[in-house]
Parts: C-alpha cells; structure tokens; sequence
C-alpha cells in the first residue's frame, strides 16, 4: 500500500538520521531534528486519517441502521393505527345498531285456500269458440282467451303469454382480439383494448379505430381522490468527527463529534514505541 511505503520511507529515513547522529557527536542536527519530527508528524497523520475513515464508515452504517429502524417504525405505526380505526369504526356501528326486540307470539292459522287449478293447454282451432281463461298455443306462441272468442289469435280477444323465438342470424358472440392493431382484420362482434377502453366492432372491417365502425364499451375512469398524508418523518442529523484531543501525557487522540460527544480514545503509545525502536 502506498501509505505503509510512506512510512518506511519515512522510518529509513530516521535511521539515517539517527545513524548520522551516532557517527558524528552523537548529538542530531537541527536540521535533522526538524526531519524526524516532520515524519512523526506525517506518521501520526497518516494514523488519524485511517482511524477517521474507519469511524466515517461506522457513522454510515449507523446511519443506514438508523433509516430502517425507523421505517420499521412508521410501517408499525401505520398498522396499528389501521387496526384502531377498524375497531373504532366497529364498535361505532354496533352502537348505532338498534338492537332486535323479543319475537313476538305466532299468530292463529289461517282458513285453507281453494286449490289451484292449471288449465290445459291445447291447440287453437279456427272457426271453434274458446272460452275466457282457456290457453292454447297457435304459430309457436301460447295465448290466453280474455273473454269468450271464435276468433283466432294474435288479436284483442287474447293476450300473449309466451312468444314463439326466431331464428338465430349466424351464432357469432364477443371475442378477445387484445390490444387494436391497424394493420389486422377485424370482423364484427370483435373486442379490443385502446387508450384505457375498450371498443367492439359493429360489423365486418371496421376500420380505424375508434370510429364509425366501433362502438365504445368502457372507458378509463377519471383519477380517483389523493389520499391522506403519510406521517412526517423524523429528520437525519449528521454526525462527523469535528476535532481530536490529543493527550500527550497518555498517548492517546480522542475523537471530538460534532455533537460534542467523545469517541472512543485512540492509543498511540503502542505505534511511537515501534516507530521509536524501528528508528533506532
């Protein structure tokens, strides 16, 4: 890695350093003073760079943490306030509710009715008389005499009771074609789907659609109202290292947030005394 490069640089070049002050009066430079502490200071630097990148990368997990938890919060509190309106809702209806009085006493039994009579139903026979109430069936339809007749219906003196069905043309019915194409053929009878509708064809080759050929069948209906508002959200505050305190007393930096609370202390005795003995 380049910074563990810098710092043996960084140590050979004290070790220079201190094997020039043992080869001459055992005594440092100025200058070479001034060198060792710059690589200290770069060594202890280069130290709290990578301790800052750790708690950087602790405060986004943190963070990340923090977001679902609270989204676990407002999906519980959207149940729980789902359930008690629900409750709420139920018990105000029971309230609302008149409660069943007693079952009353069955009453007396009535008289028995005449029996029902359900007349026969024949054939009409022309230039015979029928009289009122008789059913008979004449051209596949069945009619009931309203009063005594010779006649032969469809006429005043019958009303119709069923009439006869007629012939189906050619036993088409709805079919599916999906979404409307330009380019297919459609025939009558057939649907399909365009702009949210839908459309049936009124015959054969339609054309365009929509148009003279097609009759609308649905249509997409108008935007429903805008619900209520969702609970606002607790904001995020941000927290960064803002400052260390150095203690040169125990060898240690302590991290300053900018909440103003202290971090973990960072002991640096371990890491001088190896520089110190590397240098050597």
């Amino acid at each position: 890695m380049v910074t563990g490069n810098m710092e043996s640089g960084m140590i050979g070049n004290s070790v220079n350093y201190a094997s020039s002050a043992r080869d001459g009066e055992g005594i440092p430079s100025p200058q070479q003073q001034e060198a060792m502490l710059d690589a200290w200071r770069d060594a202890l630097g280069q130290v709290l760079h990578r301790r800052d990148s750790e708690w950087r990368q602790q405060l986004r997990a943190v963070n990340a943490e923090s977001l679902a938890a609270i989204s676990e919060m407002r999906a519980s509190a959207a149940e729980i306030r789902s359930a008690m309106e629900a409750m709420i809702a139920n018990r105000l209806a029971q309230i609302r509710e008149p409660a069943d009085g007693l079952r009353g006493e069955s009453g007396p039994r009535g008289e028995p009715g005449p029996p029902g009579v359900l007349k026969l139903v024949h054939e009409c026979i022309e230039g015979a008389v029928h009289y009122v109430g008789d059913l008979v069936t004449h051209g596949g339809s069945t009619y009931q005499a309203q009063c005594d007749t010779a006649r032969v219906p469809p006429c005043d003196d019958w009303i119709c009771v069923a009439q006869a069905g007629t012939d189906g043309c050619n036993g088409r019915s709805l079919k599916i074609k999906g979404l409307f194409n330009a380019e297919a053929s459609y025939r009558a009878l057939d649907i399909v789907a365009l702009n949210g509708g839908s459309f049936v064809a009124r015959c054969d080759d339609p054309g365009p659609c929509p148009g003279d050929g097609w009759q609308l069948m649905a249509s997409q209906g108008k935007r429903g109202d805008k619900g209520e508002r969702g609970l606002q959200g607790v904001p995020g505050v941000p927290i960064f290292i803002a400052k260390w305190q150095l203690d040169s007393d125990t060898y240690t930096a302590v991290p300053i947030m900018s909440d103003g609370r202290k971090g973990p202390p960072l002991e640096l005795r371990s890491l001088f005394e190896q520089f110190h003995s590397e240098a050597q």
